[in-house]
């Protein structure tokens, strides 16, 4: 397992397909904390960065989820047309430690780098603005720190659907998907309690409860005033991290398994 990932590593390195696509999304989520901040701060006057993960929750993971299939479409797939994991077995290597050594090097690499993307937008917000006052700093970072449990899940779900399509432009389609699905589905499942589906659980560790008031102002008319609660339960800590470990495990024995019994033409 361990010469496969050095060989993976040393391609992801020196093709720098993936390192262009990560500066790209880099460069994509920096001017959109930028362009949020700008927005919540209505000229840098007030506001920050809570404002803005509090008016727009699903923004540290809906674009870096299409980096995550970019990712285990490129580890796990890229090689299927050169036939390399055959060249592979015939140099003596098993299965289980071709499959476990791409699978692992796709979920751990996936869920890190997209893990630093998610933060990207809360950091620029921050530098921009200020923290402001809707959401407890603390309580925020942790929460952004529990979505590498659903990225793992998820990382580890594409690593069984790319051994099934073998193909990694279908795996960026299949992220096109995922990202709008969160888009257009977001609201509608924002209230699920599920921990057991990577998605779901995105939603709720983004989902900062809000109660509002409001008030008549003569001259501007009616002002709304937003309180944010920012805390996380015990009980989505726990779920969120027993769930990703036994579903990241489960999907990847799953994923072996249907690699073991594939004809590799």
């Amino acid at each position: 397992m361990k010469s496969i990932m050095k060989s993976i590593w040393y391609e992801i390195v020196h093709a720098k397909t993936l390192l262009f696509a990560f500066g790209g999304f880099v460069l994509f989520m920096a001017i959109t904390g930028f362009s949020a901040a700008a927005d919540a701060t209505e000229g840098f006057t007030a506001g920050g960065a809570s404002d803005v993960l509090a008016g727009h929750p699903w923004l540290p993971y809906e674009f870096p989820l299409l980096f995550l299939a970019m990712v285990v479409g490129y580890v796990c797939c890229e090689d299927q047309k050169d036939k390399v994991a055959n060249y592979e077995i015939l140099s003596g290597h098993s299965r289980k430690s071709i499959f476990f050594s791409r699978g692992l090097m796709a979920v751990l690499l996936g869920a890190v780098l997209t893990m630093i993307l998610s933060f990207l937008p809360m950091l620029i917000s921050l530098a921009v603005s200020g923290w402001g006052n809707k959401l407890g700093l603390m309580d925020v970072i942790v929460r952004q720190l529990l979505m590498l449990f659903p990225f793992l899940r998820l990382a580890a779900f594409l690593v069984v659907v790319a051994y099934l399509v073998k193909n990694p432009y279908v795996m960026i389609a299949i992220g096109i998907v995922i990202c709008m699905s969160m888009a257009i589905l977001g609201d509608m499942f924002r209230y699920s309690k599920s921990v057991f589906v990577s998605l779901f659980n995105l939603l709720l560790l983004s989902d900062y409860q809000s109660w509002s008031t409001y008030n008549v102002d003569p001259s501007i008319g009616v002002v709304r005033y937003y309180t944010y609660q920012s805390a996380v339960s015990p009980s989505l800590v726990i779920g969120t991290i027993a769930a990703s470990l036994v579903m990241t495990a489960f999907y990847l024995f799953m994923g072996y398994a249907l690699f073991r019994r594939d004809e590799m033409n």
